[in-house]
């Protein structure tokens, strides 16, 4: 039975008050995935009553509200910071309904280039992604994985829909070994004429030396194709030669793909002075998601190294990919793992081992594992969209409501050891 709290209490003042700019209209989520545009009319006690265009009334729960939905009345109307933390934590992407009917196969195949006979894609279009796909391949349950990710991320965050605006996300999912060897070499040829400075050099040739045992990765695309067709800049890639078949909606290794995509895509990237972090986070949320989502973790990562990136490894986290939390609760209760803040927080693909890449998801689980913390980690990915740096581990301690680092990685190390963590 879902518990509330008291919102009557919170809206004492508020009762019956029409908001001064409330003919702003947008989308309203509920828990349930339902949306509608509207503007708010006003708060109601515990009630939220939106106005469609058609001036119909709706009244819904605050408590029923997602949480984009609440991050908007408390910083837009005055409504009481109580309202974050109300309810018991969802799932948005399991509860959300997905109408698979309205994804559109497109007659029209799409070639990366005029003389190119290998690249060409089916394509099946979705409100938010264009699938474009080639062999074998299952497009609808990408689709689906993907677009309940994207609701989960509007959910939660409230600038996402905001920021996605009307462009789609590209998925290219490629099981013909022509075409993803072809969809390779003009990622190459972007590259490599993109790449004015020993930088941009080192990425084509890690891209070569990678693209191959790569299962999952993000490109960019040009940027006259993404004016022309309102893409985003940045696509998702899928290589099915790993024996990964997508037969069914949160499959664990796309699912740890997308999410950590459109985490990264939402935060924008940071300054080379303010990345301290970011690895954690988007990996972390990436491994949480995959978990929560899949029940279980089948993502190893590809860390490229070396001058010419011919240096390839491997990382991951302990064998048993659905017993995770169990075996990091035992590890740190036998003091056999001693998880530490500073050092998984400044953590990279190239320092990883088995425990760390654990802990890394541990973290993840951590900060959003109660309302309170969701919110907090609301805050957080705000922090970043705003100045492109990852806050220092003090100033997370105090959006996470502690005074001290040492505090905060203390009320971490007891989650792990509680059964909360699982």
């Amino acid at each position: 039975m879902r518990k509330f709290i008291d919102c009557m209490a919170i809206f004492t003042s508020m009762a019956m008050v029409a908001m001064a700019n409330a003919e702003d209209v947008r989308t309203w989520t509920s828990l349930k995935g339902s949306t509608v545009d509207a503007t708010l009319g006003k708060l109601d006690g515990q009630n939220a009553i939106l106005v469609t265009k058609e001036r119909k009334e709706i009244k819904l729960p605050v408590t029923d509200l997602s949480l984009a939905d609440r991050q908007y009345l408390v910083e837009n109307f005055q409504a009481p910071e109580a309202i974050l933390t109300a309810g018991e934590l969802s799932t948005p992407e399991k509860e959300v309904k997905i109408d698979s009917s309205t994804f559109k196969k497109l007659p029209e195949k799409r070639k990366l280039s005029e003389n190119d006979s290998e690249a060409i894609f089916d394509q099946l279009q979705t409100e938010h992604f264009l699938i474009a796909y080639a062999g074998d391949v299952r497009p609808q349950v990408v689709a689906e994985i993907a677009e309940r990710l994207w609701h989960g991320m509007a959910f939660y965050h409230m600038n996402f829909r905001r920021d996605w605006g009307e462009k789609r996300r590209v998925i290219f999912v490629c099981e013909d070994r022509e075409a993803y060897k072809a969809l390779g070499d003009w990622v190459a040829q972007i590259l490599s004429a993109e790449a004015a400075d020993a930088e941009g050099q080192q990425r084509a040739q890690q891209h070569a030396a990678s693209w191959n045992r790569t299962g999952g990765t993000s490109i960019e695309l040009p940027e006259k194709m993404c004016e022309t067709e309102k893409f985003h800049p940045i696509a998702s890639v899928f290589n099915m030669d790993h024996g990964r078949e997508h037969k069914k909606v949160f499959t664990a290794f796309p699912t740890h793909c997308i999410a950590g995509h459109l985490l990264n895509q939402q935060m924008g990237g940071v300054s080379s002075i303010g990345a301290k972090g970011y690895f954690t986070i988007v990996t972390g949320h990436a491994f949480y998601k995959e978990i929560r989502l899949a029940g279980v973790t089948e993502t190893q990562l590809l860390d490229v190294g070396g001058t010419g990136g011919d240096e390839i490894s491997s990382k991951s986290g302990f064998d048993d990919g659905s017993a995770w939390p169990r075996i990091l609760k035992s590890e740190v209760k036998r003091g056999k793992i001693t998880p530490n803040l500073e050092e998984i927080f400044a953590v990279e693909s190239d320092t990883l081992n088995p425990a760390k890449l654990v802990l890394v998801y541990s973290l993840a689980n951590y900060l959003q594992s109660t309302p309170k913390r969701v919110c907090a980690f609301a805050r957080t990915v705000r922090r970043v969209e705003s100045n492109n740096t990852i806050p220092e581990l003090e100033e997370l301690a105090k959006i996470y409501g502690f005074d001290s680092v040492k505090a905060m990685e203390a009320d971490w190390i007891e989650y792990v050891k509680s059964n909360d963590f699982k």
